[in-house]
C-alpha cells in the first residue's frame, strides 16, 4: 500500500494534458453511457473533474464524492467498481504518514477516442444484407437507415447540453453570477437559475438595472448552497433559491424606500426641498 504524499499522487498522473484525459473519458461515455445509472454518471464526472491538479488523479475521498453528488457512500463504492471494470478508472489505495488506511486514488485510465472509434467502426456493422430478389425494394430503406447511422455518430460526438460549462452561456448573464454559480452547475442549470433571477426581477417596479441587484443575486445562491449542504431543501434548488431572492429582493426594495421616506419628511421639517441624498 502506496503513503499518501504529493510524489504519490504525482507519479500516478495518467495523462500529460487535460485534453488527453478528456478526449479518454468522452470516449468512455461514447461507448457505454446507455449503460451506467444517472448516479454512476454523475460519480464520474465528478472525479472527471476533481483530475485536473495532476491530470488523471483524483484523491477526493468517498464521502465527499457522496455528498456532492446527493448518493450514498455504499452507491459511490459500487459505482466505483463498475467503473473500475469498465476500464476507465483504476482504484489505489493509500495509507498515511502513521500507518492507518488514507484515501483511495481513483486515476482515470486511457481509452479509445470517440474519432478512433468511429475510424475502426466496421461497414458491416451498419449495412444490412440485401438478397438478390429484393434489391429493388430495399435500397431505398437501407439509405434511410446509413443517413439515420450517420446522424446519430454525427450527435454522439456533440457534448451533451449537461456537459457544456459556464463559457458557453450567453453574455446576457453577468459573469459575476457565472463566476458564483460554476462550481456546483453545469451551464444550463446555471441558465435555469438566472431566468428565475429574472423572473423575481421584472416581478418589481423598481426603475432599477440588474446589476444593481448583484450582491442580493449572489447572496441569495450562496444562502441556497449553504442550505443545500445542510439537507434544509426538500423540495427543488431552483425553487428554494427563488424563495430566497424574492424576499431579498424585497426586504432591500423596503429598506430603501424607508431610507428614502425618512428623507422625504427631512426635507419637509427642515424646508431643503429637493436637496439629494
Amino acid at each position: 500500500m502506496e503513503k499518501l504524499n504529493y510524489d504519490t499522487i504525482q507519479k500516478y498522473q495518467s495523462f500529460t494534458t487535460i485534453e488527453e484525459m478528456d478526449k479518454s473519458v468522452r470516449g468512455f461515455l461514447y461507448k457505454h453511457k446507455a449503460e451506467l445509472s444517472e448516479g454512476t454518471l454523475a460519480i464520474l464526472h465528478l472525479i472527471w473533474k476533481h483530475s485536473v491538479k495532476v491530470v488523471g488523479v483524483s484523491f477526493a475521498k468517498y464521502d465527499y464524492i457522496a455528498e456532492q453528488v446527493g448518493l450514498s457512500k455504499r452507491t459511490v463504492i459500487r459505482a466505483v467498481k463498475l467503473l473500475e471494470e469498465r476500464g476507465i478508472i483504476k482504484k489505489i489505495p493509500t495509507k498515511r504518514m502513521n500507518g492507518k488506511q488514507g484515501v483511495n486514488l481513483l486515476i482515470i485510465q486511457t481509452f479509445e477516442t470517440i474519432d478512433s472509434m468511429k475510424t475502426t467502426m466496421s461497414p458491416k456493422s451498419v449495412t444490412a444484407p440485401v438478397t438478390p430478389n429484393k434489391t429493388e425494394n430495399k435500397q431505398s430503406s437501407l439509405c434511410e437507415k446509413k443517413t439515420k447511422e450517420r446522424t446519430n455518430v454525427r450527435e454522439a460526438c456533440e457534448p451533451k447540453l449537461q456537459e457544456l460549462d459556464s463559457s458557453y452561456l450567453p453574455e446576457s448573464i453577468p459573469e459575476e453570477f457565472k463566476k458564483t454559480a460554476q462550481p456546483f452547475f453545469n451551464a444550463i442549470d446555471i441558465y435555469n437559475l438566472w431566468n428565475r433571477v429574472m423572473i423575481v426581477y421584472n416581478k418589481f417596479d423598481h426603475g432599477k438595472t440588474i446589476e444593481d441587484f448583484m450582491d442580493c443575486i449572489i447572496s441569495a445562491f450562496k444562502q441556497t448552497v449553504f442550505a443545500k449542504k445542510r439537507g434544509k431543501i426538500h423540495t427543488t434548488f431552483e425553487g428554494y433559491f427563488y424563495r430566497i431572492l424574492h424576499e431579498t429582493f424585497t426586504l432591500k426594495l423596503r429598506q430603501e424606500n424607508k431610507s428614502n421616506l425618512f428623507w422625504e419628511l427631512h426635507d419637509w421639517v427642515t424646508g431643503t426641498g429637493s436637496s439629494s441624498h
